[in-house]
């Protein structure tokens, strides 16, 4: 079973929470057949933490994790805490295959995304 995890920072506002859920949904809904499950998990501050999720994902069956970071830079998170979190998990599950993807911030034309909401914003429509 291949799962992709978004993982956020987390938020002591419950709204947070919810909007990376909410995004979740979404990707989830658009995945089709790429992924059999779509989760996310947070690194501190909110529910569910990353680490529970992936323990979640292999009980499920998961073979195949993919772990997007939906950070928009390379901070402490990205260098150091999610790496040192997979290199823990595949020690865990060794019959597990971990793949980090790069974060949000790094993604290919995320300066895209960013220029067509400033122009969507100005009444420009799509940049």
């Amino acid at each position: 079973m291949k799962v992709l995890i978004i993982a956020a920072h987390g938020s002591r506002k419950a709204e947070s929470a919810r909007e990376v859920a909410a995004l979740t949904e979404k990707i989830s809904l658009k995945s089709g057949a790429c992924f059999d499950r779509v989760d996310h998990g947070f690194l501190q501050f909110s529910e569910p933490l990353l680490p529970g999720v992936i323990d979640n994902a292999v009980a499920l069956g998961a073979t195949q994790i993919v772990i997007f970071p939906f950070f928009i830079s390379a901070g402490s998170h990205i260098l150091t805490d999610i790496p040192e979190l997979v290199a823990e998990s595949g020690k865990t599950y060794p019959g597990v295959e971990f793949t980090v993807t790069r974060h949000l911030g790094a993604a290919a034309s995320v300066e895209d995304v960013i220029l067509g909401e400033v122009n969507r914003h100005l009444g420009g429509g799509e940049g």
